[in-house]
C-alpha cells in the first residue's frame, strides 16, 4: 500500500523543493521579478516588439522571459528591465521567520 504523507509548505517553494536557503530566496525574488515583468506586459498589451522596446531587451531575453527559464536571468538583470519600462523598485529587508 502507497501512503502518501502530506506536508505544509513553506512561504518559499523554492525551499520545499531542497534548495539552499541562500538559493531559495534569490529564486523566489528572481521568480516574483520576472512575474511582475510578465504581468505588466499582459496589461499594457505590449506586442514583442514594444517590448523589445520598452524593457530593452532582445527578443531572445523576452522569449526566455516567457518561458520560465529563471535560470537565466540575474536579479539585477530583471530590475534593470523593469527600471527601463518605468517602473520603480523598492526593497525590504526583513528579519527571517523563526
Amino acid at each position: 500500500m502507497n501512503t502518501n504523507e502530506i506536508k505544509i509548505g513553506s512561504q518559499n517553494v523554492f525551499l520545499d523543493l531542497g534548495f539552499s536557503s541562500q538559493e531559495a530566496e534569490n529564486l523566489r525574488i528572481r521568480s516574483e521579478l520576472i512575474d511582475r515583468i510578465t504581468t505588466l506586459i499582459e496589461t499594457q498589451n505590449w506586442t514583442l516588439e514594444q517590448s523589445v522596446t520598452y524593457l530593452d531587451s532582445p527578443i531572445e531575453t523576452l522569449e526566455a522571459l516567457h518561458k520560465g527559464k529563471i535560470g537565466q536571468f540575474s536579479i539585477e538583470q530583471l530590475i534593470t528591465m523593469l527600471t527601463h519600462a518605468g517602473m520603480r523598485i523598492r526593497v525590504e529587508v526583513l528579519p527571517a521567520a523563526a
